[in-house]
């Protein structure tokens, strides 16, 4: 009996016994009840539909249009059912709140795979029926694993000079305007026309500078490399050849490439005049003409209000990793139609205004276990190598020389042939072996 048959009973007297079960007065208002009670489940319920938690159904699916989301379709091509269409729906609504946190786009992300959307309440979940910390730990672990979010997406930029020669000397200088997070060190390929001495490279705004070695040369053609922006992994390389060890910083000390800042900075890159008359000693590798050269400077940008979102290329294949040995491996349904274009609209609607985000695919290699599930790491193998150069000099000094003296020759020839042959008769002898005429 119902609250609602209590209180309709109470409004009778007592002679019309509507207080006993059995009579037939009770019995109808019994009933009367129960359609009262299931009219303010129905009253309770289209009042909770309009809560994505709680709506069902075309509830649901009102709420999702809203948001201009629609139900994905399961392999047998039916539509998908509500427990996995909410957790969606739900992360649609931060698009419309200017959310865009990063545990709301991999959320986001991962409801678009059919995966949970907090990963958090799904492991308390799991806790309530499985006495299994470890499993459901390593669980929660490779499926976080499966979307990640770098923000301040890196990206390469180039600078590119060239200087001509003059008769103080050559020199260019780069204005960069660098939109970055922090500072970044730089890579500098420097090219020369000509032999080059007395190089100096400068960051103008800070004063820091590398130089160069009077006596050191850089050859026509060559290519010089600078890396480094510590004292301890400073590089210069020309080829196969290192030079780290005639270069130092202005004023002496160790080198170190000058880092490349936020906003604007200049840079000069100046190489030594050529040689002068009546000054210099004309020693290996000087000419009369400064060097001509080529600068290109690369670093790598952190660019601000834009992120990358890292997910597997083949998402069915992942999430299969992921939930091999877990026992949950038919918990989880895999959609059709989730293409890339459809991962990057996903993205789209989570992230907050003004923030760009963009989708990044990686590819596993065969063979990958369960437990390299994190990333796909692609076992890359640095090797060095080393070329040995071989020279060799060739001296063509010309001598002249007489000899003079008496020179006679004789010869005598010993030949001597012996002949023996056996008489044979025309036409009838067949002048084989040692047969002739005599």
């Amino acid at each position: 009996m119902s609250f609602k048959t209590d209180r309709l009973v109470a409004l009778f007297p007592e002679a019309y016994a509507a207080r006993e079960g059995a009579s037939l007065l009770h019995t109808v208002l019994d009933a009367l009840g129960n359609e009262l009670m299931a009219g303010d489940a129905a009253v309770k319920k289209l009042l909770k539909s309009h809560w994505i938690d709680y709506a069902e159904g075309g509830g649901l699916d009102g709420l999702a249009a809203l948001l201009g989301v629609t139900r994905r379709l399961l392999p047998n091509g039916q539509p998908e059912s509500d427990d996995t269409f909410r957790p969606l729906v739900r992360a649609t609504v931060s698009s419309f709140q200017g959310g865009g946190t990063v545990e709301g786009i991999k959320g986001a992300v991962r409801a678009a795979l059919g995966l949970p959307y907090d990963l958090k309440l799904f492991g308390q979940q799991l806790a309530r029926n499985s006495a299994n910390t470890a499993a459901i730990d390593t669980l929660i672990a490779r499926l976080a694993a499966l979307v990640k979010v770098e923000e301040f997406a890196p990206k390469t930029d180039v600078m590119l000079g060239s200087a001509a020669p003059t008769a103080a000397g050559s020199q260019v200088t780069l204005n960069l305007a660098v939109s970055t997070i922090e500072a970044t060190p730089p890579r500098i390929e420097w090219t020369f026309t000509s032999n080059a001495r007395q190089l100096s490279l400068t960051q103008l705004d800070s004063g820091e500078s590398v130089v160069a070695e009077p006596d050191f040369t850089v050859p026509r053609g060559a290519t010089l490399l600078l890396e480094g922006s510590t004292a301890a992994d400073f590089s210069a390389s020309i080829g196969s050849t290192d030079v780290t060890s005639h270069f130092t910083r202005l004023g002496g000390g160790a080198p170190q490439l000058p880092l490349v800042p936020p906003g604007v900075s200049r840079w000069s890159f100046a190489a030594g005049r050529g040689a002068a008359f009546d000054e210099d000693a004309f020693d290996t590798g000087q000419t009369f003409d400064a060097a001509a050269f080529s600068v290109r400077m690369q670093w790598l940008r952190l660019q601000p209000l834009v992120f990358d979102v890292i997910v597997p290329f083949f998402t069915d294949a992942a999430v299969a990793r992921a939930l091999a040995g877990s026992g949950y491996e038919n918990r989880f349904k895999v959609f059709q139609g989730l293409s890339h274009d459809a991962m990057q609209k996903v993205v789209d609607r989570a992230r907050a205004a003004g923030v760009r985000g963009m989708v990044q695919y990686a590819i596993s290699l065969p063979g990958e276990s369960s437990e390299a599930i994190p990333w796909d790491d692609q076992a890359a193998i640095e090797t060095f190598s080393g070329r040995l150069d071989h020279a060799i000099t060739e001296t063509q000094d010309a001598d002249e020389s007489l000899n003079a003296g008496a020179l006679d020759s004789e010869v005598e020839v010993h030949d001597s042939s012996e002949h023996f042959a056996i008489g044979g008769v025309f036409n009838v002898a067949v002048f084989d072996g040692a047969f002739g005429f005599q």
